[in-house]
């Protein structure tokens, strides 16, 4: 028995989406919504990449490899598709952006020039959640360390953004 699949990938350019603490409790997971697939844009793509993606493999090419659909990659209605489109959206990257960097006397943004969060003492956030987008490079293999450890470097040593 062999298995494979296709990984169909949709990158809108903001998804806007929110990180909220559930409670007062430190230990509880946050409140995560990535705000996948919240415009019809967004389901439509993801709709017509999947028949595409069906399309393709129903080529007579394949007919020796490929011997049928699995789990609910049979549907053929746009409704059932979307629905199961819904249920395994995820993410490939990591998620970036969520905690916005401003100026210190802004009222705007969740950390200062030098990382540290706003109405905290001494509370720094050195990870990628201050990128405004996600980093792609240029060599495959890469990721998020080398430009959060040169950011991290940055926000210690002195101001990240001089002109605030």
């Amino acid at each position: 028995m062999f298995l494979s699949n296709i990984l169909l990938t949709f990158l809108p350019l903001n998804l806007g989406g929110t990180i909220k603490l559930r409670s007062a409790d430190p230990f509880d997971k946050p409140l995560i919504d990535p705000h996948f697939l919240t415009t019809e844009f967004d389901i439509v793509a993801m709709r017509e990449s999947v028949k595409a993606s069906k399309r393709f493999v129903a080529a007579p090419t394949w007919a020796d490899y490929v011997t049928s659909p699995f789990g609910r990659l049979s549907a053929t209605s746009d409704a059932d598709i979307d629905d199961y489109i819904r249920e395994i959206a995820s993410t490939v990257f990591h998620p970036v952006g969520t905690a916005a960097m401003s100026c210190s006397n802004s009222k705007s943004g969740v950390v200062d020039q030098n990382l540290l969060v706003k109405g905290a003492d001494g509370l720094r956030i050195v990870d990628a959640s201050v990128f405004v987008s996600f980093v792609k490079f240029k060599f495959k293999g890469q990721n998020l360390f080398y430009p959060v450890a040169l950011h991290s470097e940055c926000s210690y040593a002195r101001p990240c953004i001089s002109s605030c």
